[in-house]
């Protein structure tokens, strides 16, 4: 029974470690300080976890290795089929550009996106940043979380990507307490100069955010605004609702 109980020990500190990390080094005072744990302990489980790659540790400290994202990617990979279809549909409900997309670290990242088959349409950047309170998707998923939490991810010194980017705090907070009450984000021009975004949140109990969102030529964004509202809703609830009904099959019959 001890035996046991110290295993969930290790397991409950070893995870405690791996979310306070990202793809930048910290080090292990960070780390000690961040979890409450002894440093000689998080010495003891960052080389654990060193050793079956899900973290590396270099001079510059310690991170988050490939073998973390392979796992990531696993997940995302099974969510993304289930969630196909509904992206799909979104997409033949729009000829825009839709995705769906989640948090590494204190950015937006994309799972899947489907590009407009229209004659002017949004294909991102490579290499921008993508800081989430510039982009709809990002305030989206900042909506389910807690204010210590939000404030944690958008830092003290927002990035300004346009002349449009709301960079003063209390402002952005503000605008993410109107999305939790709508249940719709949006970018007009706050992530890059002509591209317009709405968003919704998806809430899957037991997993980190998620949002899917449409992406469009600040030309076309208003006047199209009232049909993306309906699509994302309509493949907002179909994923939720796909989700729910799967743990439902694979809850034990007691």
């Amino acid at each position: 029974m001890k035996s046991d109980e110290n295993s969930m020990q290790g397991v409950s500190r070893a995870a405690a470690i791996l979310r306070v990390l990202s793809s930048t080094h910290v080090s292990l005072g960070y780390i000690a300080k961040a979890t409450g744990l002894p440093r000689s302990t998080v010495q003891r489980l960052v080389n654990a976890l060193a050793v079956e790659e899900l973290v590396e540790v270099t001079n510059d400290g310690v991170s988050l290795s490939w073998g973390i994202m392979r796992l990531a990617e696993a997940a995302q990979s099974s969510l993304l089929a289930k969630f196909r279809a509904a992206l799909e549909t979104m997409f033949q409900e729009t000829h825009e550009t839709v995705d769906l997309s989640t948090i590494y670290g204190k950015e937006v990242a994309f799972i899947e996106k489907i590009h407009s088959d229209q004659e002017i349409r949004v294909v991102p950047k490579t290499g921008r940043p993508m800081p989430l309170h510039a982009m709809s998707n990002g305030k989206a998923m900042l909506s389910v979380m807690t204010k210590s939490e939000m404030r944690s991810l958008i830092g003290t010194k927002p990035i300004k990507m346009t002349s449009h980017t709301k960079t003063h705090i209390p402002d952005i907070l503000t605008e993410i307490e109107t999305v939790k009450m709508t249940g719709f984000a949006y970018d007009f021009e706050e992530h890059s100069d002509g591209v317009c975004c709405i968003a919704s949140p998806i809430r899957l109990p037991g997993h980190k955010p998620y949002a899917i969102s449409i992406t469009v030529p600040f030309f076309r964004f208003e006047k199209g605004l009232p049909a993306f509202r309906e699509a994302l809703t309509r493949c907002k609830n179909k994923i939720e609702q796909s989700f729910n009904e799967e743990k439902k099959e694979l809850k034990p019959v007691e």
